[in-house]
């Protein structure tokens, strides 16, 4: 998995980031933005933790760091979020994040799996057809 993370920092020139407790610098999980197989078009946003650090918040504060980065540093118009249904925890964050899902993948080695989007949303003071 290493090798896999390394190449694809070489190859975009992102990926994904380690996930620390601020207090001790334990590594507790994995975060950041890459392509996934089954939705290539878009690079995604992802993340996953130990679960003795579930139900904590981190992975929204994650996810929602990794959606900074993905508009404001990588530039991206347009990054997904992947989840296998029964993700529940996963899925409420991605709301959370402003996600909405787009698409229904099946695979051989995931099964059935949501695609979440979210689009770049527009500078502060640009024109809304909303105003």
């Amino acid at each position: 998995m290493l090798a896999g993370c390394e190449r694809h920092w070489q190859e975009h020139g992102f990926g994904l980031l380690a996930v620390e407790d601020r207090e001790t610098g334990t590594l507790i999980g994995r975060s950041g933005v890459q392509y996934h197989t089954l939705w290539p078009a878009d690079p995604e946003v992802g993340w996953g933790l130990d679960p003795d650090w579930w139900g904590r918040g981190l992975a929204t504060e994650a996810g929602a760091a990794c959606v900074g980065w993905a508009f404001r540093e990588l530039g991206l118009e347009r990054i997904v979020s992947i989840a296998q249904p029964a993700n529940v925890a996963s899925i409420r964050v991605m709301e959370k994040l402003g996600f909405r899902v787009v698409a229904e993948r099946d695979s051989e080695a995931w099964g059935l799996v949501l695609v979440h989007a979210l689009d770049r949303p527009p500078p502060p003071g640009a024109f809304s057809s909303r105003s």
